[in-house]
């Protein structure tokens, strides 16, 4: 016997020990397996696997042989130098290691007969082949097309299986005509199996493949639909789902696909779905195809006369068919619901569809069956109907939003249904539209509402219904005014009180959190309630102190914390001392991970926080530690293949979720990532709420957060810790230690600057530029070192090429006319999010440009070509953006600019007439302005020769104070007043623009401009004001301009006090100048709610 032989024998010996059921047993021989093989001999431990795989004679052996095998050659190896050498077991053993593997895999997929074995054979295989570089596994190709053509329908399914793992290899040296050929007629295999794997291969190629190959993959649709109808005859249900499930896949990634067999896939889906014979998981799945294709491809559905004709009556069956369980009304505690039943499954799809589909399409269709189902007498079917309408109201919202009295009354009897199910779906319902029609339904809608709600929750007898009609509440006092809700406050908390009363905890919970919502709505109007509230409340704290009433603990502290931020520090003071006693407490009792308590603690001392403002910091010692640990908390994740069952050891009600990725399952655990995310929400909320307070956790914090810019598992943590980076500096900034802050910002701007050229995430890329902004802002002068600078100018380049090859690929898109109407509605979603995420790199060259001014000029060569060429765009809003960045360039940079100016100077003018585009005059406008004011004599001429005419031409036009053009128009006014005070010398019959200068005002709407155009009117008035006003004041038409244009400014603008105080001195003087008649008379003229705004600013 050889060596290898030899070691596999003693090898296989500890696999049935890793086997064993013995804990004790089986733990020692994983300690074995890592100790004496994985860490001293892995290029035995791979080399006795492989020969294992092939050649034992236990086919139990050989899978696990081959699952060891996958699962230890790409792990970590322990002989790793370093902690930062990522190095895998396989990389470490040698090539001839990896040909002796290979060869044994290649070998035993040909002689493997046991189906177990061979998935799991195939499995590793496809891992192997995955991890390896580029052509260096050569003879793998040649040998699955050889399976794939073989006699033997193990070996033809063992090919498509690996390509379902590596579609890649398909593309290998083949024309995607040919690979869809190949594809069907493996489609139409004999057997059902080879079929089955042929398709997920197909769907796999399909997801990898480039937007070419795609359209030639549609040329197999119809084989590969045609898997379907066989599984289905054959009962193969197991199948069937697995057929349907790969199909979800394609669709979600390549809808237009489908387009040619649409109609098909309808009848098969629908018919699937509405078979009570099957089981739920198939027919369920069935639907999810055409709910992800709605999804997927709106436009191409709706176009589609039976799309929703042939779904929503299935939606609608399957939501009937809700059982009666006496548990339901018995239950002590409220578990989540089963989301597998086909009830709530018929909800959600109706749910997306009516979002993906919109009511023009479902609605009519849904109240064909509504009305008559109301009046059903089997109550499932009332129960269903009004799930319906609260399942389609957000999608249907802009139809059923003129229809929504009669709806409410059609639903309100049904508050008072004789079947307690029926009951609690009205008040779920009305708790959904009280979130998807406010506030017009809190507004106009609430006493019909109200009527049916508030009686619900006496209803002791039936709890469950109780407690629902209590969170429907908080649905609509949420979103509710305080005028609404004020009437209804007695009747509801005598209910709620009453509720804390009821046997049932989840009852008192829930009454306890709508109390909170209440308090928070009714703010100090809640005061008269206090008195009789806290104590309860801190009672409950201080008394219900067991395992079991955690959860109620939890809601009265976020009660107790909701209730004082309404009616505020001083009524809340006296319980200040004992409330901290009980939540320090609370907080050091803590001890197990699942403690429901632990959030709550978090989220009421952040509102305890907002309560007492300075008064909290010493308060943070207690609180900081949790919260650190929390922001720091590492996500879990696990991988499996794809053949096991997740929900074994990973339960989605423990919040594990999972995806399918490269042939493997990836899971994450989602509430770990949750508490992270409300842990770094919560530190800058301390940041904002205590200032120079919380300056000694700054730099702690800022080591947690900045590093999270990339943790990638978790859109709302990068979100959190963006946000977080600003309001940690400001603490910092408040502190008023100039050194402190620079030492805070030194330690992370490098690491921030990094990071912004290179994110692809374009919302991130938003909240990123965003956040940078406000921290360079915050810092002040000189903020970024030289190197930082170049780096910053080098990720506004990256950022800005990006987004103008987008914008330059949909132009061709549309002018090939490739587009249709999902396409359309896709693109214009991403240039919304795109044009957000340019407005905000504009934003963040703003702040450097005030940070370093004449110093950012060199670096700022580097952005030109990018910025020239949005300039030269005839998208209105490229140019837009292009020209604010080159008034930020004159405003701070001043005359060091010039060396640029004949790049945007023409363009610049240009923009100033464009008529159609009111925001590029605006910002053109506003770029005269600062030439005039910062530019020096290199723009004296251009301002007062090129652009001024075109600004008296704007601001005379007869449209000129139309809405959308108020703003290019007061930009232009301001504009003026800035070239006539500081380029007043090149400015030829000033006296002329002057008078039509004071002609054109008022400038109320841009309150960024109007402080510069009044100073310059109280200049004009003190220099020259004959110019205006005529000799002596003599010009009455150009005084009662003169208050009108004074006084609608101060109504509609917050001046700084000393300005606002001139220009009330200058109305006052001129009124002067009228008897008391003609005072009468002007005061009239001035619109009402002028007046109000006015007399309310104590001004007249």
């Amino acid at each position: 016997m050889g060596s290898i032989e030899q070691a596999a024998a003693l090898l296989k010996g500890l696999m049935g020990k890793l086997m064993s059921s013995d804990n004790d047993e089986r733990t020692h021989a994983e300690h074995s397996l890592k100790a004496e093989w994985v860490a001293t001999q892995p290029q035995t431990l791979l080399a006795s696997l492989a020969f294992l795989v092939h050649q034992d004679t236990d086919a139990s052996a050989r899978a696990f042989a081959a699952v060891l095998l996958r699962r230890i050659a790409f792990q970590n190896s322990p002989n790793a130098e370093f902690k930062e050498d990522e190095r895998t077991v396989w990389s470490v053993v040698g090539p001839n290691v990896h040909q002796a593997v290979k060869g044994e895999l290649l070998a035993a997929l040909k002689d493997e007969t046991d189906k177990g074995a061979r998935h799991k054979l195939c499995d590793t295989i496809s891992e192997v082949n995955n991890n390896v570089g580029d052509n260096e596994w050569p003879e793998v190709l040649p040998v699955l097309y050889a399976c794939a053509q073989d006699s033997n329908a193990q070996l033809r399914e063992s090919a498509y299986r690996i390509f379902t793992s590596c579609p890649y290899l398909l593309t290998a040296g083949q024309s995607a005509e040919a690979i869809s050929t190949a594809f069907i007629g493996a489609l139409q295999d004999s057997e059902a199996v080879v079929r089955l794997a042929a398709l997920k291969a197909a769907v796999a190629y399909i997801l990898d493949a480039s937007e070419k190959q795609k359209q030639t993959a549609a040329a197999m649709m119809p084989q590969m639909l045609s898997v379907l109808e066989p599984l289905l005859r054959d009962s193969d249900e197991g199948g069937l789902v697995e057929a349907l499930s790969a199909l979800t896949e394609a669709a979600e990634e390549a809808p237009k696909l489908f387009r040619a067999v649409l109609g098909n896939l309808i009848v098969f889906a629908t018919e699937i779905g509405k078979n009570e014979a099957l089981d739920s998981t198939t027919r369920q799945t069935a639907l999810e195809v055409l709910v992800t294709l709605a999804e997927a491809a709106p436009g191409m559905c709706r176009k589609n006369a039976q799309f929703s004709q042939s779904i929503v009556p299935v939606c609608m069956q399957m939501m009937s068919s809700i059982e009666d369980d006496e548990e339901w009304y018995t239950a002590d505690t409220l578990e989540e619901g089963d989301n597998e039943e086909n009830h709530v499954y018929g909800e959600q799809t109706l749910d997306r569809l009516a979002i993906a589909l919109g009511g023009k399409q479902l609605l009519p269709i849904a109240f064909n069956f509504i009305p008559q189902m109301l009046a059903s007498a089997d109550w499932r079917q009332r129960h269903a109907a009004v799930m319906a309408v609260s399942s389609i109201g957000e999608g249907c919202y802009k139809i059923m939003r003129g229809e929504l009295q009669k709806i409410l009354e059609m639903l309100a009897p049904f508050f008072k249904d004789p079947h307690a199910r029926v009951r609690y779906a009205v008040c779920n319902c009305m708790g959904q539209m009280a979130t998807d029609f406010a506030p017009e339904l809190q507004e106009k809608h609430h006493a019909v509402v109200l009527a049916g709600l508030i009686p619900v929750m006496d209803e002791a007898a039936t709890p469950r219904v109780q407690a629902h009609a209590a969170a429907a509440m908080v649905n609509f006092a949420e979103e509710a005014t305080k005028l609404v809700l004020e009437p209804y406050l007695d009747p509801l908390l005598q209910r709620l009180l009453a509720m804390l009363n009821s046997p049932k905890r989840y009852v008192q919970e829930q009454a306890i959190t709508t109390i909170a919502t209440i308090a928070g709505n009714a703010q100090a109007k809640f005061g008269k309630y206090y008195g009789t509230i806290m104590p309860m409340l801190l009672s409950v704290l201080a008394q219900a102190t067991d395992s079991e009433h955690r959860l109620l603990r939890g809601k009265a502290m976020e009660c107790a914390t909701f209730i004082a931020m309404a009616v505020g520090k001083d009524v809340f003071a006296p319980d200040i001392p004992r409330f901290v006693e009980l939540l320090t407490a609370a907080q050091h009792a803590v001890v197990d991970a699942d403690d429901p308590q632990a959030s709550y603690l978090q989220a009421a001392w952040a509102r305890l926080c907002g309560v007492m403002g300075a008064d909290f910091a010493p308060l943070l010692s207690v609180v900081m530690p949790a919260l650190l640990v929390a922001a720091r908390l590492q996500p879990e994740v696990t991988v499996l293949s794809a053949d096991e069952d997740a929900e074994e050891s990973y339960a989605a009600e423990d919040g594990w979720e999972f995806s399918s990725i490269g042939g493997q399952q990836v899971g994450i655990k989602t509430t770990t990532l949750e508490e992270k995310c409300t842990a770094v929400e919560l530190l800058s909320s301390y940041a904002r709420d205590l200032g120079a307070g919380f300056q000694p956790y700054a730099l702690e914090v800022l080591e947690v957060v900045v590093p999270l810019f990339k943790f990638y598992f978790h859109e709302g943590v990068r979100a959190a810790a963006a946000a977080a980076v600003p309001a940690v500096l400001q603490t910092v900034a408040a502190g008023g230690s100039a050194p402190a802050l620079q030492q805070a910002w030194a330690a992370i701007s490098e690491r921030y600057v990094a990071v912004l050229g290179s994110e692809e995430d374009d919302t991130f890329t938003m909240q990123l530029f965003a956040s940078f902004a406000e921290a360079v802002e915050t810092v002040g002068p000189q903020a970024l070192a030289a190197p930082q600078l170049q780096a910053f100018a080098a990720a506004c380049v990256e950022q800005m090429t990006k987004y103008h090859t987008r914008m330059k690929e949909r132009e061709a898109a549309r002018a090939a006319d490739e587009l249709d109407d999902d396409d359309e509605e896709q693109l214009a979603e991403d240039e919304l999010v795109e044009g957000l995420a340019v407005d905000e790199v504009a934003k963040a060259l703003h702040a450097v440009f005030r940070s370093h001014g004449a110093a950012f000029v060199d670096d700022f060569r580097s952005i030109l070509p990018v910025a020239l060429k949005f300039l030269h765009e005839r998208d209105p809003a490229a140019r837009q953006w292009a020209i604010c960045v080159f008034d930020d360039l004159v405003e701070f940079a001043g005359a060091s600019s010039d060396q640029y100016a004949s790049e945007f100077l023409g363009p610049i003018a240009t923009a100033l007439a464009e008529r159609a585009a009111p925001d590029l005059r605006q910002a053109a406008a506003y770029g005269v302005g600062v030439m005039a004011q910062f530019g020096g004599d290199a723009y004296a001429d251009f301002v007062a020769r090129v652009a001024l005419p075109v600004l008296l031409a704007e601001v005379q036009r007869s449209d000129a104070r139309a809405q959308e053009n108020v703003y290019a128009t007061e930009n232009a006014v301001a504009a003026i007043a800035k070239v006539l005070r500081f380029a007043a010398s090149r400015v030829a019959d000033a006296q002329r623009v002057l008078c039509a200068w004071f002609a054109a005002l008022p400038v109320c709407n841009d309150e960024d401009e109007a402080p510069a155009a009044y100073e310059f009117l109280l200049h004009v008035l003190r220099e020259q004001p004959d110019a205006v006003l005529g000799p002596g004041n003599s010009d009455a038409q150009a005084l009662r301009h003169l208050v009108k244009v004074v006084a609608e400014a101060l109504a509609a603008c917050n001046f700084a006090p000393e300005l606002a105080q001139a220009l009330v001195s200058v109305v006052q003087s001129t009124l002067a100048a009228f008897d008391d008649a003609a005072k009468a008379a002007l005061w009239a003229e001035i619109p009402r709610e002028q007046q109000d705004a006015l007399q309310t600013k104590g001004f007249f």
